[in-house]
């Protein structure tokens, strides 16, 4: 989403849109290219949702308002429930406005239900009414005679009233049209654009912490009111905007989450004398929506279902039982035959009076999308098809009576009847009416069955407590809704309970089962301040109590709901791609071929090619031909040629954010580049060894130490993390048990007295001889900090050091910064020693000191630039520790190594299997770490790891990647691998060399392969340095104690912490992309061999080989269903893991 700053002149929003009567592939492009030529609509935004019936799109709510949006879809033949712009913080920045600024008039929004419209002419009266209403903004008028609902926006001139317009007066106007209106609602719209809040370019932490909340205020009579409640709120710390509409009694409060939450809000209101409540739209609703919208979808289908064979079952009894299946002497039939005027037949009647309601009421649905389609989108859809199916076979029969009648021939059953029988009078309304039905048939269940696919989400939601319990200060409980969760509360989960939202396991031990979230079976423990628990997830052991971190829609289900909803949206896979390019043709195809079909039978019907046994009694040549052309027609199903399932691999742990073109990805895997620490390994380095540089007494040499553990405690990296630990054991003599257990116990300590939970700060204190003054962290190198002691730190030949300058990282940023060791170590055995802790695959870390001042007071530094220390030494260094500035700081201005240390992160117990399984599979794996190549060289040998790519810093691993993808891989000139992979070419300049397969260089010798493409290559990793890799590689994976940015950027989210889960999803992408490919070679061959069968082409060799239309629609009808129920088959999904590879459970 774009946000717009100050410079900004066009602001661009997310829309969504809820969206009715999406059946198919073709569905979706249709709705899709029509958006995408909206005005400032991003093309490559638009995306639409076949399974929730939803689109969302960017664009600019100023040229492209939710009224043209959705008139839009409309025009395509579908039906808009609703269409809005998210408002949310980071989207409602406003420039600065201009001097003496226009004043704007106020816009309302009126809602109403109307009753009385049947039809679209009644919303079409109301409409036109609704626009010629005074200030009522014409493009904002929305009436839906299907729901009975109405609603359209007006302005309001500063000096006007808002009473301009009131219940009363609308509902009058709707009573002269012959309507009564009611459940009249009239709001101030809020305006976006007079929300100011703080650049987040100026401060990027602000933006993504705001929320919006929505609030229902009663007791309101005045502007007085209003300005007390907005007083109250606005004074309140971390509140960023406050409105608040007395006519609509609503307020909106944008405000900081972390800092004030929804209860406070409330108590606020309250305070001030209203009665407030949550608006039910911010409360936990979704779940209902969905399942509302479902189950209205199926009603609707169903009712059309229904009535559809209100009318088909009588005319299967007459047109099949009576006509055909019994004896042509049965009185029934003899009477049926009998004319009534000559030419016209009572079943011509009774056929006529059932096929004419199905024809014009209850085929409307496919005229409507048919002509919508054609005339808006011009394109032609599966409605097109029946539309023209339905038409010709209806106007065609009524045309052969009619001409039967005006001929007046008529054929005698015999010669002693009083009534004559016709036999000239051919007519297959029957045709007609079947085709609805089946249609009817197959949509019903299609919506049935994507019911079933989107119990996915309904069930995850269903995991969402209503309800949790608040640990209040007072140690009093007390139950609350789960929407009046606050960041920082404490909660009280009992045994067996549902864990409300995300946080840490404040008191207590437990285990925990989170089957349902991550799709492990065994029960997970938790530990007391240190585990993390997962929104929805079952404790199991004891009564605890958490601390909520993610609240509302930030909680993992929350996304993972979100991820689940947008998988069908995301980006098509190749193959599904492929179906779309077809669906768009297709249609136009099908109806030449039935023009085709229709003028050679009655070509050759003309000059007597069609023998006269061919040709049913009753029939002519022209019947003859136009019942081929419609069973043409109605038997091909574009429908079958695409339907995505999304939501299968959220139930083993995996989220597709890609959508299908992810999983084709994962598929077609060439190469697998992961990470090293936290990746391959656990990420929870140890220090194994150290070495400091020998001082001249015991204190000197914890000096040093407090200097290194003071410094990596301020980093988050595990690295840094495991240095500060090891620090504290050597400093304080204790195992790595005992300094957990007394961070532990500090934690508590600090958390009860300031509420802080921070690990890091804990640790610094630790270090309590050193104070910085100023640090930072550079990726992919280390740390550097300015700091001072306590004590002077005396180092042999350089004199004494008191505020100094520290570096902190590996051998390289030693390098950057000329750091040398001092001249009375011996060189050599530290680097050899490096080796050798390397050589064992341990990383390195090392540390070096400057001066920060020298004597003339003038500043030292190599490593920091401060404005405190520029010039005179007038900085807080000194000051802090009241040190006599003239006083002798030492000579060296080039930092000194005086302690490296080697740590040690273990190999994860399944990296080893899962490198085996996918070299197995073909798939090359690949390491790339910004770590040592020796380290890194060693951890791979452990692993089987053959291809290693060390030493590269972070924003090197995209170009890394890009390098891989580059290289190639041979693409095969026979079998079908041109119709499902998508064609690529790669650079003229890389040779054939390049490729690292040696089969694949073999198979280009023995002229097996003629082009080269693109090599696919996913990027595992799980740090924010990976995530421009994660964007780079085909296919982005980030694991399960991945930071938001990994995860963002990744296309694959592996919920489990265990690698084994990259097995599972390559299977299971395998497993989903070949039952596309099923559905597609389905459809296709079903296309391929029905058309000609229905067009007649076996007919000269077999007069059996031809079909109806009657049951070319069944067939139709048939094929579709069968694709949805193939695509649901994938609910049965199990991962078999090899007999080598056991995925933990």
């Amino acid at each position: 989403m774009q946000i717009v700053t100050e410079n900004s002149s066009t602001r661009l929003s997310k829309a969504t849109v809820t969206i009715q009567g999406m059946t198919c592939a073709s569905c979706v492009k249709a709705i899709e290219t029509a958006l995408q030529a909206l005005p400032s609509v991003q093309p490559s935004s638009v995306a639409v949702n076949l399974l929730l019936g939803s689109a969302v799109l960017i664009a600019s709510p100023e040229l492209c308002p939710p009224s043209l949006i959705a008139e839009t879809v409309e025009n395509a033949g579908y039906d808009v429930t609703s269409c809005k712009y998210i408002e949310s913080p980071s989207s409602i920045l406003k420039p600065q406005p201009q001097p003496q600024p226009q004043p704007r008039p106020n816009v309302y929004e009126a809602f109403l239900s109307i009753s009385g419209m049947t039809c679209a002419s009644c919303s079409s009266k109301v409409e036109s009414l609704l626009k010629s209403l005074p200030r009522v903004i014409p493009a904002s008028v929305k009436v839906s005679h299907a729901t009975g609902h109405a609603q359209f926006k007006y302005q309001v001139l500063l000096d006007e009233p808002s009473s301009v317009m009131t219940n009363s007066s609308i509902a009058n106007k709707i009573r002269e049209l012959g309507f009564e209106a009611e459940h009249i609602k009239l709001e101030k719209v809020v305006d976006d654009d007079q929300i100011v809040l703080p650049n987040s370019a100026d401060d990027p932490s602000l933006a993504p912490t705001l929320t919006t909340t929505r609030l229902d205020i009663s007791g309101m009579t005045c502007a007085s009111c209003v300005s007390a409640i907005e007083s109250s709120l606005s004074n309140l710390q971390g509140i960023h905007q406050v409105q608040v509409n007395l006519l609509a009694k609503s307020g909106m409060i944008v405000h900081d989450p972390t800092v004030i939450g929804v209860r406070d809000l409330i108590a606020a209101v309250e305070d001030t004398g209203f009665d407030v409540a949550l608006t039910a739209d911010d409360a936990f609703t979704g779940r209902n929506a969905l399942q509302e919208k479902i189950k209205r979808e199926e009603l609707i289908l169903r009712r059309r279902l229904l009535l559809s064979l209100v009318f088909a079952i009588p005319m299967f009894i007459v047109s099949m039982i009576i006509m055909m299946m019994l004896p042509k002497s049965t009185p029934i039939r003899i009477e049926l035959m009998k004319n009534i005027i000559p030419g016209l037949r009572i079943q011509d009647i009774i056929m006529f009076v059932l096929a004419t309601p199905v024809q014009f009421w209850l085929a409307k649905p496919f005229y409507k999308k048919a002509y919508r389609a054609l005339r808006y989108t011009h394109t032609a859809n599966m409605e097109t098809l029946v539309a023209l199916g339905t038409s010709v076979a209806y106007f065609a029969s009524l045309g052969s009576i009619i001409g039967a009648m005006a001929k007046g021939k008529t054929q005698h059953h015999s010669a002693d009847d009083a009534m004559s029988m016709s036999s000239s009078g051919v007519d297959f309304f029957e045709t007609a009416v079947f085709l609805v039905t089946f249609i009817n048939l197959g949509k019903w269940l299609e919506a049935m069955a994507k019911g079933k696919t989107a119990e996915t989400i309904t069930k995850l939601m269903d995991l969402q407590p209503e309800t949790a319990t608040l640990v209040k200060v007072d140690e009093t409980l007390e139950e609350i809704p789960a929407s009046l969760i606050q960041v920082g509360d404490i909660l009280l989960v009992n045994a067996g309970g549902r864990i409300p939202c995300d946080g840490v396991l404040w008191k207590g031990n437990t285990t925990v089962d989170e089957a349902m979230i991550t799709g492990e079976s065994m029960p997970v423990q938790k530990i007391e301040r240190k585990s993390k628990v997962i929104s929805a997830t079952i404790n199991l052991s004891s009564v605890i109590q958490i601390k909520a971190t993610k609240i509302g829609k930030d909680t993992t289900l929350s996304r993972i709901i979100q991820l689940v909803q947008d998988a069908q949206a995301s980006p098509k896979a190749p193959i599904e791609a492929l179906g779309d390019q077809i669906s768009g043709v297709f249609v136009p195809i099908v109806i030449v071929l039935a023009l085709l079909t229709f003028a050679g039978w009655a070509i050759a019907g003309r000059f007597g090619a069609i023998p006269d046994s061919w040709i049913p009694e009753g029939e002519n040549y022209w019947i003859y031909a136009i019942l081929y052309a419609v069973a043409v027609l109605v038997i091909a199903c574009p429908c079958a040629l695409g339907l995505a399932s999304p939501g299968v691999a959220a139930k083993h742990g995996i989220l597709v954010k890609g959508g299908g073109f992810a999983l084709e990805m994962a598929k077609r895997l060439d190469i697998v580049v992961f990470d090293k620490t936290g990746t391959l390994t656990t990420g929870k380095p140890k220090m194994t060894d150290s070495w400091v540089l020998p001082m001249s007494d015991k204190s000197q040499s914890d000096m040093v130490l407090q200097i290194l553990g003071k410094i990596e405690a301020g980093s988050s990296h595990p690295v840094a993390l495991a240095v500060a630990k090891g620090a504290a054991e050597l400093l304080y003599n204790k195992n790595a048990q005992s300094v957990d257990a007394s961070l532990e116990s500090q934690v508590k300590v600090e958390q009860q007295s300031e509420d802080e939970d921070d690990e890091n700060l804990v640790l610094q204190k630790q270090f309590n001889h050193v104070k910085i003054a100023h640090m930072r962290e550079v990726a992919g190198r280390g740390l550097s900090a300015t700091l001072t002691l306590s004590d002077n730190l005396t180092v042999e030949g350089y004199g004494q050091f008191r505020a100094l300058n520290v570096l902190v990282g590996n051998e390289k940023w030693m390098q950057e910064n000329d750091a040398h060791y001092p001249v009375q170590v011996d060189k050599k055995d530290r680097e050899s020693e490096l080796g050798r802790w390397q050589s064992e695959g341990k990383s390195v870390v090392l540390c070096a000191i400057s001066a920060a001042v020298g004597i003339n007071g003038s500043s030292q530094s190599q490593l920091v630039t401060s404005q405190d220390m520029d010039g005179t030494c007038k900085c807080e260094l000194c000051h802090c520790i009241d040190c006599d500035c003239s006083t002798e700081l030492g000579p060296s201005n080039v930092p000194l190594i005086i302690a490296q240390v080697a740590v040690a992160d273990t190999a994860r117990p399944e990296s080893a299997e899962v490198v085996a399984g996918l070299e197995a599979q073909g798939v090359e794996t690949w390491m790339l770490t910004g770590d040592h190549p020796t380290t890194a060289q060693a951890i791979a040998r452990q692993l089987g790891i053959t291809r290693v790519i060390a030493g590269v810093l972070p924003e090197d691993k995209a170009a890394k990647v890009k390098q891989l993808q580059q290289a190639g891989r041979p693409v095969s000139s026979s079998g079908l691998s041109k119709v499902f992979k998508r064609r690529a070419t790669i650079e003229p300049s890389l040779e054939l060399a390049n490729t690292t397969s040696p089969r694949a260089i073999a198979a280009i010798e023995n002229g097996a392969y003629r082009q080269m493409r693109p090599a696919i290559v996913a990027m595992v990793g799980d740090g924010i340095n990976d995530s421009p890799a994660l964007a780079q590689s085909n296919l982005g994976i980030s694991v399960g104690s991945a930071t938001d940015i990994a995860i963002e950027a990744a296309s694959i989210v592996l919920l489990r912490d265990t690698l084994t889960d990259l097995l599972v999803m390559r299977d299971m992408a395998q497993t989903i992309v070949r039952r596309i490919q099923i559905n597609f070679l389905w459809a296709f061959m079903y296309n391929v061999v029905m058309i000609p069968i229905a067009a007649g082409v076996f007919v000269p060799w077999n007069r059996s080989a031809v079909i109806s239309p009657t049951w070319a629609g069944l067939a139709m009808a048939a094929s579709s269903v069968s694709v949805v129920l193939s695509s649901l088959c994938l609910r049965a999904y199990r991962y078999r893991a090899p007999k080598t590879i056991s995925r933990r459970q």
